[in-house]
């Protein structure tokens, strides 16, 4: 793990260096040897550099087959061109993606946690829609109760007072009678002579 963290800052050092050469890797599953010159019969310097090692090009001869390489350990020297490659080897392209999907899983826990509550706020949303609902029901049935004993109350005023006109209808017949009865009573006495 410390060699490849190594490999990705050594990768970003050479590349601000040198800008215009693409980033060349170790080829997969190989042990590059480092020489002092271009031919098989020079000098090692290092008797190889392990697959997905990070070097800089700094000189390439196309008839040797050779390129001048410098590594993050300021190895200098020269690699057969075969071993070179300007993609990542497999084991650093699966870290990489590794790594892409880890951020990728915590991206999408987020917004799973971002969906969670987006449902929490919508469930309440629509418990108060259908509880506002209920209340706008209630209310109109409440509206239509208080009309209705609205009506019957002025009902039974209007009866209570027809009831009264009527005792006092009753009651004004009634003192006729008796006025008219009284009144014949107290003519027949004087007829009787009593008075």
């Amino acid at each position: 793990m410390k060699k490849n963290f190594l490999a990705v800052l050594a990768l970003a050092s050479s590349q601000l260096l040198y800008a215009e050469e693409p980033a060349h890797y170790i080829t997969d599953k190989v042990f590059a040897p480092v020489r002092a010159d271009k031919s098989e019969k020079s000098k090692l310097i290092h008797e190889g550099l392990p697959s997905g090692e990070l070097v800089t090009v700094l000189e390439t001869n196309n008839n040797a087959g050779y390129v001048r390489i410098r590594t993050a350990n300021n190895i200098e020297g020269w690699v057969r061109a075969q071993y070179l490659s300007t993609e990542a080897p497999t084991s650093i392209q699966l870290e990489q993606a590794n790594a892409m999907i880890a951020q990728l899983q915590a991206e999408k826990k987020q917004v799973e946690e971002q969906l969670i509550a987006l449902k929490q706020i919508s469930t309440s949303q629509i418990d108060t829609h259908q509880r506002n609902t209920e209340l706008v029901n209630q209310n109109s049935l409440l509206t239509a109760e208080k009309e209705l004993l609205t009506t019957d109350n002025e009902r039974l005023k209007d009866r209570k007072n027809q009831t009264w006109f009527l005792y006092g209808g009753l009651l004004v017949a009634l003192s006729c009678v008796v006025s008219i009865l009284l009144s014949k009573l107290l003519t027949k006495r004087r007829n009787d002579g009593w008075y």
